[in-house]
């Protein structure tokens, strides 16, 4: 049955033709991730710039559960995001212990490295639209700079060739041994599970561009337009301090994977609260809220009266 689901994948997609998103899916290719960052704190930002797009090529009625396919991406968008963001990362095959299926896989027209910046933003929009379109099946994406292809995102396989990558897991221990992570959720408020996902590989692509021990000083929040939830961290008072233990942009990457991997472990997505440790001194709180939290409308800029949380 697999080698027969193989050669039917394969000779779809040596009839298959790439196609353009429609006009209509224009937009749904290049959404603005907003976040909020103090004016006294300088961060090397990345949007998505309009000359970036993504095409969909084929796409082949093999299902996958809608948060395998968001968990796995998450995984391979940790790795694009953990290196020099101006600089190239190898081709791979992504999967974690979580869910072995579907593979992501990572391609390029000349089988040579891929610009990190160009995946980094090709897994979000991939991700993005099999959210918007909820067309969580075997797939294809060529990812284009000024219309010329650039790489390729696959979800699941056989799509394209290269090495798989051993399963990953997104608990895997931080570079600090001392480093810890608690977990809380709060209050009964349901969160949609695409709406987590996005928030985590939208926060995950801003992290992108700065460096891994760069020090987070202020709030950060991040969140999406259109989704109902929003990931906020705040350092801690020590963690502002030039004797620290600093919180990281590394270690704000760790947060946004391992709390993935809680999430989808027990499939329950409400608001949740994370304290962030190293050797026993708090560095960070991290919350993921729903957007008519008061404490989010707040911190957005929206007076409201009462709080749901503290998160100062």
């Amino acid at each position: 049955m697999y080698f027969l689901r193989v050669c039917l994948t394969v000779l779809y997609l040596v009839r298959a033709r790439f196609v353009s998103c429609a006009p209509s899916d224009t937009n749904l290719s290049r959404p603005q991730p907003r976040s909020i960052y103090p004016a006294n704190l300088t961060h090397l930002l990345t949007s998505i710039p309009s000359d970036f797009s993504i095409e969909r090529g084929v796409e082949f009625p093999i299902p996958y559960l809608p948060e395998a396919c968001f968990v796995n991406i998450i995984a391979a968008l940790r790795d694009a995001a953990s290196g020099d963001f101006t600089g190239s990362i190898p081709l791979a095959s992504y999967r974690t212990t979580r869910f072995l299926r579907p593979l992501i896989k990572i391609n390029s027209p000349n089988s040579a490295d891929i610009q990190r910046k160009y995946l980094v933003w090709g897994l979000f929009l991939t991700a993005y639209y099999l959210r918007v379109h909820n067309v969580f099946h075997l797939s294809l994406f060529s990812l284009l700079w000024k219309g010329e292809k650039v790489g390729m995102v696959g979800v699941g396989g056989p799509i394209i060739t290269g090495g798989v990558t051993n399963p990953l897991s997104l608990t895997r221990p931080s570079s600090n041994d001392e480093f810890h992570i608690s977990y809380a959720y709060f209050g009964t408020k349901v969160i949609p599970k695409g709406a987590v996902f996005m928030t985590i590989a939208s926060a995950l692509m801003e992290t992108a561009p700065r460096a891994a021990y760069t020090p987070i000083l202020s709030t950060w929040i991040d969140y999406m337009q259109d989704e109902q939830c929003a990931f906020v961290v705040t350092p801690s008072e020590v963690a502002r301090t030039a004797a620290g233990p600093f919180f990281t942009n590394e270690d704000l990457i760790d947060v946004l994977t391992k709390a993935t991997d809680y999430f989808a472990q027990g499939n329950v997505y409400r608001q949740m609260e994370l304290n962030v440790s190293v050797g026993g001194v708090v560095t960070a709180q991290a919350v993921f809220l729903h957007r008519s939290n008061p404490a989010f409308l707040e911190l957005a800029g929206i007076n409201v009266t009462g709080h749901e949380l503290d998160v100062a």
